[in-house]
């Protein structure tokens, strides 16, 4: 179910309910041929059984979806080198998420730095980030950095400098508009066209500065419909994947529940529309 311009659409299903039957199968009945594994049952993918991920696995197929991408929490921590090991070990445990239920995709992000740091601890962080890609290459899988907007690569500079170093077809790229409209940032201005060569995935969802709101795509700052033009004209090609967090945010994740997980939806389609592309 994916698009004639290679725009396939993705979500983190948990979005919708803690329940995975309810889950897939308001993906199967939205035309949502992806699902971003983040929790289910109100328990983490890192915690997640093999039982568990297997059940996903076989829930996805028995509804024609596929599991597209691991929603890791790797990195959401503070910045500290007592905190590097621990991470990687998790990131070991995603990566074992990710062969149990055969995709390739690893949601990550960098740690948290002290505003008046970020300079300071850029090549540590680098450094930190570099091991994981390199155990990502080791076990054939991609880590997909997103810039989550309280931490070190949601920074423009921050993240140009990251993927500039260390970025490759196991160390790629996913962008979120809110994240950028709620750091302040704008997509066009400060994101591209530097990303684009590092770009896997878009996680949409939008928002609006002032408010320090999220909101359905299209309706704030993120700039998404002349994004999906320009990317379009470039011939880029990769999941869009839903996050609509139109309930509650949170520091693990986000809510909407069925009704505005559907409003979502049709935001997005309608959105793509305007760029001339169909999801």
């Amino acid at each position: 179910m994916g698009s004639q311009n290679g725009f396939t659409l993705s979500a983190f299903a948990d979005e919708i309910s803690p329940d995975l039957d309810i889950q897939v199968k308001t993906l199967a009945r939205l035309n949502v041929p992806g699902l971003d594994l983040r929790s289910v049952g109100g328990i983490n993918v890192l915690d997640l059984t093999l039982e568990d991920l297997q059940r996903v696995h076989d829930a996805c197929a028995e509804h024609g979806l596929h599991v597209q991408a691991i929603g890791s929490p790797v990195n959401k921590v503070t910045y500290d080198p007592l905190h590097e090991a621990r991470e990687f070990d998790r990131l070991h445990r995603a990566i074992k998420a990710a062969h149990r239920v055969n995709v390739k995709r690893i949601r990550i992000f960098t740690p948290m730095v002290q505003e008046d740091r970020m300079d300071a601890d850029a090549a540590r962080v680098i450094a930190w980030m570099s091991a994981q890609r390199n155990l990502a290459a080791d076990e054939g899988v991609v880590l997909i950095h997103e810039n989550d907007d309280r931490y070190w690569g949601a920074h423009p500079a921050n993240a140009k400098r990251l993927m500039e170093s260390i970025g490759s077809e196991n160390f790629r790229f996913a962008y979120d508009f809110a994240n950028t409209v709620l750091q302040g940032y704008r997509t066009l201005k400060d994101w591209f066209p530097w990303l684009l060569p590092y770009l896997d995935t878009l996680h949409i969802k939008d928002a609006i500065e002032a408010d320090h709101k999220i909101v359905p795509a299209g309706e704030g700052e993120g700039e998404l419909v002349d994004t999906f033009t320009w990317l379009k004209a470039q011939g880029w090609s990769g999941p869009l994947t839903i996050e609509p967090h139109l309930a509650a945010a949170g520091p693990t994740g986000g809510f909407s529940g069925e009704q505005l997980f559907e409003v979502a939806v049709n935001a997005l389609r309608k959105t793509a529309s305007e760029a001339e592309i169909h999801v």
